[in-house]
C-alpha cells in the first residue's frame, strides 16, 4: 500500500501522486463508492498499485481509503489546502464584489488564510483605479494588484504561492490561468478571452487540477464560476465569519447580536467609519439568504 494525493479527477478516474512524485491512474474501491465517499482533488489517499504481468508497476492503482481532511471547499471542490486566493479582474469583466465576500466567508469557515488578487490593472487608468480604492480596501485581508500584461505584482504573487498549497478561485475570464503562466511559464495553461456580447469569460480550465510549482509548493487551478451557494452555515454563525465584526462583537448589548435590528449594537454605529458599508450590505444579504434556507 502507498499513500498519495489526488491531483486530478475526471470520469471516475483519479490521478494520484505518491510521496516520491510517481503518478498513478486510479479507480476507487467499490466499498468507497457504496459508502458514498466522495473523492476530490487534494484528498490524501491510501492506494494499491496494480502490477503488470512482468511484476513492474503499470502506473495504475486502486484507492482503498481516503484519509481525514484538514479542510474542504465545496466549490471549487478541493481538500487539504493552506490558502484560498481569490482572483478577480477589475475590468473586462468587472469585479463581482459580493462573490469576493462569499468566498471570504467560505475561507473563514474552513480556517483558510485568504489572499485577494485584483487582476488586469493594465486596463484601468489611474483615475479609474483610484475610484475603486475604497472597495478594494473594504476587505480586511491581504490584497495584491496584478497584471500579466505589465508584470505588475507577479513576483509578489509568486512569493505568496511558494511553499504551500493554494487554490485559485474566481469567475471565468479574470485571468487565473494567465497569471499562473506568468508565475511559471512552463505550465502552458490554456487561456481564453472575454465575450464582448455577454461580458463574461469563456471557460478554458475544464477541471480542477493540482499543479506543482518549481519554487516549491503547489497550486490548484479551477474552472471559473459565477454562482456560489452556502452549505452547512447557520445564520447565527455568520457574524463570526466577518473578521471586522470580531473586536466590536463584545461591546454589543446582546451576546448573540446579529447586527440588524438589535438595540445597543456596536457594529452598526461603525458603518462608514471603521466598517465598510459595502461589506455590511453583503453581510445582510447573506444573512437573509441563510434565513430563507433555514425556513425551507
Amino acid at each position: 500500500m502507498l499513500q498519495g494525493k489526488v491531483i486530478k479527477a475526471a470520469g471516475g478516474f483519479f490521478t494520484v501522486r505518491d510521496q516520491t512524485g510517481g503518478e498513478y491512474l486510479c479507480r476507487a474501491r467499490g466499498a468507497l463508492k457504496k459508502g458514498r465517499q466522495s473523492l476530490i482533488v487534494g484528498d490524501r489517499v491510501v492506494f494499491e498499485p496494480v502490477k503488470s504481468s512482468s511484476a513492474d508497476y503499470a502506473g495504475e492503482g486502486v484507492i482503498e481509503e481516503v484519509l481525514p481532511r484538514n479542510n474542504c471547499l465545496p466549490r471549487p471542490p478541493v481538500a487539504n489546502v493552506d490558502r484560498l486566493i481569490v482572483i478577480m479582474s477589475l475590468k473586462n469583466p468587472g469585479c463581482d464584489w459580493q462573490l469576493v465576500s462569499r468566498m471570504a466567508v467560505l475561507a473563514e469557515k474552513e480556517n483558510l488564510s485568504l489572499l485577494i488578487c485584483f487582476n488586469k490593472t493594465d486596463l484601468l487608468t489611474a483615475d479609474e483605479l483610484n475610484e475603486l480604492t475604497g472597495r478594494i480596501n473594504a476587505y480586511p485581508y491581504p490584497v495584491i494588484l496584478t497584471s500579466a500584461v505589465s508584470g505588475k505584482g507577479i513576483n509578489h504573487l509568486k512569493a505568496q504561492l511558494t511553499g504551500q498549497c493554494s487554490v485559485l478561485a474566481g469567475p471565468s475570464g479574470v485571468g487565473k490561468s494567465t497569471l499562473l503562466n506568468s508565475v511559471q511559464p512552463g505550465l502552458f495553461l490554456q487561456t481564453g478571452t472575454v465575450s464582448e456580447k455577454i461580458k463574461r469569460g469563456r471557460h478554458t480550465t475544464r477541471q480542477v487540477s493540482l499543479l506543482s510549482l518549481e519554487e516549491g509548493g503547489s497550486v490548484v487551478d479551477t474552472p471559473g464560476f459565477t454562482r456560489l451557494d452556502f452549505f452547512d452555515i447557520e445564520p447565527e454563525q455568520l457574524p463570526g465569519f466577518f473578521p471586522e465584526f470580531e473586536t466590536l462583537q463584545g461591546y454589543c448589548g446582546f451576546r448573540d447580536c446579529l447586527h440588524i435590528n438589535e438595540p445597543n449594537c456596536a457594529v452598526k454605529p461603525e458603518l462608514g467609519k471603521t466598517l465598510a458599508p459595502m461589506r455590511y450590505e453583503h453581510y445582510k444579504y447573506f444573512l437573509e439568504e441563510l434565513d430563507r434556507q433555514e425556513a425551507h
